[in-house]
């Protein structure tokens, strides 16, 4: 077989497996309802979606370390069977707690596809034209929050909630044959000594942190049990950074931190998940619940952010790779995302749809100028031994800023809601419960609600304008000019062994 047909089956199972990933937290999300009507259970829906999260964040790290000892070919299989044994135990489900523990496995898994994807990639492709590759993989990820809601609902629909998960058992096993047979194996090898010590600090201050921010949000952060765990991240936080200054292997070694491009690229992934995320979370509830537009008409609107998503992820990919340099397109999408972010703190009961798509298209178009530069000049700034750690940095970072942003934003809204006197324990963000309401409250709820998320976006563009100013101080760095050996010497695609990469791996 030869390398240029074999790298683009390589990557259509990369592609695959991303995709499958996206998609499960969006369409399970739409399916909520049903499945809480069939296994009841209600006060426990939240962890359907939390243990995904918890698990996928907290093993973000692991999965880059671990490939980079033991090499990404088992690593990535191994993530994708626990993905396929979560999925298969989500099918069997018999109640919300099992299906939560199943959740667990799934995230487990589900947390090294994307970062090992982009991981491969820096195997497979020379430093000057991985842009372009995970420019694809950024497209792949945005289009599956639109792609979720729209596959989700027919299937609930037509053949019940657990095909949400018997779905991915064919797709997986085309990714698990396309990576077997594809993905060859690295000719170095090295001397393994995990870090078994700092991988469990990791787990459980990353794990004692997200259920402090879930616990916080819904009982208070006064709740014993939240300052419980908030205490146990707080401990084991600090815990794990001095493990691993003396780690023979560290988990994510501290040394890294003092290059100038890996510290910042990680900053500005904190950043830009922050405001993203928040906003995320809160642009759909403005949509249903401020200017009163249905499910279907706030998803449609929100095409508009992926559309942009789509082309300038794929654009920047091609621009970079054709002239190497990284340094313009992540400003210019930092101060796409902070005018964006103003944009949407207009956002009233009488703005104008075209107003609203035209600021949603900015947010798109700066996001998708920012997360695939990123994660190149990340795993251009350290050895070819950090690659996959790097990467691995890089959605560590974005996901957890997503959750801190995603913590405050609610914390705002809460707030600001309170202030205008309405009861947020008792007045549902859903549109159903508000609809019910008198029409003079639905007005009142319909302005305050949309002052209150205006703090929201007042914040995120905050956020924004700091991850400016880190993105214009990251140094110039020409990414057709690394330290870092290529990745030729690793890895050919289509073969098991070889000593050189192919100029053009698609070719």
């Amino acid at each position: 077989m030869n390398s240029g047909r074999s790298f683009r089956l390589l990557m259509v199972g990369l592609l695959l497996g991303v995709l499958l990933g996206a998609l499960d937290g969006t369409m399970v999300a739409v399916a909520l309802p049903t499945i809480v009507g069939d296994l009841g259970g209600v006060e426990d829906t939240h962890w359907v979606v939390t243990a995904y999260l918890l698990t996928a964040t907290a093993s973000t790290l692991l999965y880059g370390r671990v490939s980079d000892l033991f090499g990404r070919k088992p690593v990535f299989l191994a993530a994708i069977g626990l993905f396929l044994a979560g999925s298969t135990l989500c099918a069997l489900a018999p109640g919300m707690g099992t299906l939560a523990a199943a959740r667990a496995l799934q995230g487990l898994g589900g947390g090294g596809l994307l970062t090992l994807a982009l991981a491969v990639i820096a195997d497979v492709v020379p430093a000057r034209d991985r842009a372009k590759y995970q420019g694809l993989f950024g497209a792949v990820f945005g289009l599956a929050s639109v792609l979720g809601p729209v596959i989700g609902g027919p299937v609930v629909d037509a053949a019940g909630w657990r095909w949400l998960f018997l779905l991915n058992l064919p797709v997986g096993a085309v990714v698990l044959a396309l990576v077997l047979t594809q993905l060859p194996l690295p000719v170095r090898r090295r001397e393994h000594a995990l870090d078994l010590r700092g991988a469990a600090l990791l787990a459980g201050a990353v794990g004692c942190f997200l259920c402090w921010i879930t616990r916080g949000q819904e009982v208070g952060w006064a709740d014993p049990q939240s300052w419980l765990l908030g205490v146990g991240a707080a401990v084991l936080a600090p815990a794990f950074v001095v493990s691993q200054r003396s780690a023979p292997e560290p988990v994510l070694p501290l040394g890294l931190f003092r290059n100038p491009a890996f510290a910042l690229t990680g900053a500005v992934a904190f950043c830009v998940g922050a405001a993203m995320f928040a906003a995320i979370l809160f642009i759909p509830l403005v949509l249903q619940l401020v200017q009163d537009r249905s499910a279907t008409a706030s998803g449609l609107m929100l095409t508009a952010m992926t559309t942009g998503l789509l082309i300038s992820s794929v654009g920047v990919g091609r621009a970079v790779s054709r002239t190497g340099r990284h340094k313009a397109p992540p400003v210019a999408g930092t101060v796409l995302i902070t005018v964006a972010m103003l944009a949407l703190t207009r956002l009233d009961p009488a703005t104008s749809a075209a107003y609203t798509v035209t600021a949603l298209t900015l947010l798109g178009l700066g996001i998708g100028l920012v997360s695939p530069v990123l994660v190149a000049v990340a795993q251009s700034s350290v050895d070819v031994r950090d690659l996959g750690i790097a990467t691995a940095s890089v959605s560590f970072f974005r996901n957890l800023g997503g959750t801190v942003g995603s913590a405050v934003g609610v914390a705002v809204l809460t707030h600001r809601l309170n202030d205008a006197a309405l009861d947020v324990d008792q007045v549902s963000t859903l549109p159903e419960q508000v609809d019910a309401l008198p029409a003079a409250a639905q007005e009142a709820y319909a302005l305050a609600f949309a002052e209150a998320a205006t703090g929201v976006f007042w914040v995120a563009a905050a956020v924004g304008a700091v991850a400016v100013v880190l993105a214009a101080l990251t140094p110039a760095l020409t990414l057709s000019q690394v330290a870092a050996e290529e990745p030729g010497d690793q890895y050919v695609p289509g073969t098991s062994t070889s000593a050189a990469a192919p100029t053009s791996p698609a070719s």
